[in-house]
C-alpha cells in the first residue's frame, strides 16, 4: 500500500507486480486470489491505479514444468485482477534452443491465456535481445495472446539493436515497455537512474509514436543495483 501511495503521489499511472510467490501475495490475506482481488482492485481505482504487468519468474529454458504450472498460476491471477499481460523472460544462450523451449511451453499455455482474456509477453532479453529472433517466435503463433516486451537495456546494450532496428523487427507487437537506464563500463553495465545513462530515450520515443505506441512505460529498479540508495522517491522521481 505504501508503494502504491508514492506512485500514486508521483503521478504515476500503473505498477507492475514482480513474482506472485512473494509472501506478499501468498499469506492467507494476499492480494491476488479470488477472495481478495475484488477489494484489491477497488483501492487501486481509489488511487487512480492500474496494475499493467505480472512478471513470471520461472525461466522456460530452465525447467519447462515449472514454468509452465506458474504462468498458468500467474494467468489466473492476471485474470482476478483484470491485468492484460504477463512477462515470460528466457536465459539459454543459444537463440534456437531457447525459441524451442518457449514455443514448447507457450503452446502449452496459450489456450488458458485466451480463454482468461491475457496476452503473454516475450521479453527483448538474453536471445531475444535479437528481436529478429524473436519475430520468427511471434510469427510462428500469429496470435493475438502472444507479443514482445520491449526491454530498453538489453536491446541497446547486449543486442546493440537501435530503436529504429527494434521498431521494424517487432512493430504492433509491442504492447509493454521495460525501462531501466545504464552506462557501459570497464567492470560491465552499471545502472543509474532513469536519464543518468546511455539509453537514447529520445530516439525510442520517436521510434515507440511511429507505431502509436499507447501502452506503458514501466520503470524497472532493483535495490541491488545501487545499495545506497534506498530512497524510493528518489528513484520513482
Amino acid at each position: 500500500d505504501g508503494f502504491c501511495d508514492i506512485a500514486s503521489e508521483l503521478k504515476y499511472e500503473g505498477i507492475e507486480l514482480h513474482n506472485i510467490k512473494n509472501a506478499v501475495f501468498t499469506d492467507k490475506d494476499g492480494k491476488i486470489f479470488d477472495y481478495a482481488a475484488a477489494a484489491t482492485i477497488r483501492r487501486l481505482h481509489e488511487k487512480k491505479l492500474t496494475v499493467s504487468c505480472i512478471d513470471v519468474i520461472a525461466d522456460p529454458t530452465e525447467d519447462e514444468n515449472a514454468c509452465v504450472a506458474e504462468i498458468k498460476e500467474t494467468v489466473n491471477a492476471a485474470s482476478n485482477l483484470h491485468i492484460p499481460y504477463i512477462r515470460l523472460r528466457a536465459s539459454e544462450k543459444d537463440g534456437e534452443k531457447a525459441k524451442a523451449a518457449v514455443i514448447s511451453v507457450t503452446e502449452k499455455v496459450l489456450s488458458a491465456a485466451e480463454n482468461a482474456g491475457v496476452t503473454l509477453l516475450i521479453e527483448t532479453t538474453g536471445p531475444f535481445s535479437d528481436t529478429a529472433l524473436l519475430r520468427e517466435l511471434l510469427e510462428y503463433f500469429a496470435s493475438d495472446n502472444v507479443a514482445a516486451l520491449w526491454e530498453l537495456c538489453p536491446s541497446h546494450f547486449e543486442g546493440k539493436e537501435t530503436p529504429e532496428t527494434v521498431i521494424k523487427n517487432l512493430g504492433a507487437y509491442i504492447k509493454h515497455v521495460h525501462f531501466s537506464d545504464a552506462e557501459k563500463t570497464s567492470d560491465g553495465l552499471e545502472y543509474r537512474l532513469a536519464g543518468e545513462g546511455g539509453l537514447p530515450v529520445k530516439d525510442i520515443m520517436t521510434a515507440l509514436r511511429s507505431v502509436n505506441y499507447d501502452g506503458f512505460i514501466s520503470l524497472v529498479w532493483d535495490p541491488k543495483w545501487c545499495e545506497e540508495l534506498d530512497d524510493l522517491e528518489i528513484i520513482l522521481s
